[in-house]
């Protein structure tokens, strides 16, 4: 499993890096959502795998909110939220004689094309800004370096669980060694692509980084165990599927955005 991971991630991360740094604006938003749309099918897959109506509407929702989103214009974002709302209230209620059940589906709907349509086509509007780019690899290589910090942190010193309930493998020990790799990496990354941004903000950013992702990674745990799903996919070997390796990434880069698009007071 190590080994296919390994094999995995020196493939990805020279692609990843040509993708979000020499691809035209118009094409990485595309990708993002492509990537989006990829998830949602995996997320309504788990969530509503007996319900193909309203699995359907969900997930093309899904991909009208992330292509809103990566449109730039959030009065379109409001659009199509809104009409998300509207719609899947006369999908869920319409000639349903199980309201209950339907306000629940509802309500799963809502969160996956919040969760996975609008969160992640956050990475195109990042991406969109003046060194945009710097941000998104910046935000993912922090993300990431916390993932592997916390993997052989929790590895070979993990003794107290940390979420028994939501992820048994997760230990405190693991925890703090991932918001230690990402301090490092960010340390590292503000010299390569922030050289203006000081020591204590890069550290900062690190830590916030790294909480994120920890956290994105057991709300997608919890959200797998509530589905009754191992892993959301397959797509990437030793990895499991697109909202696998997302989990760790959404939440960093919707605050790396915002974060960013915040003027400074």
């Amino acid at each position: 499993m190590l080994r296919t991971r390994l094999a995995t991630a020196a493939l990805t991360l020279p692609a990843l890096w040509i993708i979000v740094r020499y691809v035209p604006a118009w094409f990485f938003a595309g990708f993002a959502v492509a990537v989006a749309g990829a998830g949602l099918h995996e997320y309504f897959g788990m969530a509503l795998p007996d319900r193909p109506r309203e699995r359907g509407f969900g997930i093309g929702a899904g991909i009208a909110v992330a292509a809103a989103v990566v449109s730039g214009r959030p009065e379109l974002w409001g659009a199509a939220l809104a009409l998300t709302v509207v719609a899947g209230l006369a999908v869920a209620l319409g000639g349903n004689a199980d309201l209950h059940g339907a306000v629940q589906r509802l309500g799963l709907s809502v969160l996956g094309v919040i969760y996975v349509g609008f969160f992640t086509a956050h990475v195109a509007l990042l991406h969109g800004r003046g060194s945009g780019w710097r941000w998104v690899l910046f935000t993912i290589f922090t993300a990431m370096a916390s993932d592997t910090g916390g993997y052989f942190t929790g590895r070979f010193w993990g003794r107290r669980k940390l979420a028994p309930a939501i992820s048994p493998g997760k230990t405190v020990e693991g925890a703090v060694g991932a918001v230690a790799g990402a301090v490092l990496l960010a340390s590292l990354a503000r010299l390569v692509f922030f050289p203006q941004i000081g020591p204590r903000e890069a550290l900062g950013l690190g830590v916030a980084i790294s909480l994120l992702a920890q956290l994105g990674d057991l709300c997608e745990s919890a959200l797998k165990r509530a589905f009754g799903a191992k892993d959301s996919g397959w797509i990437i070997p030793g990895h499991g599927g697109i909202l696998d390796r997302l989990d760790s990434l959404v939440f960093p880069v919707v605050f790396a955005y915002y974060y960013a698009a915040i003027p400074r007071v």
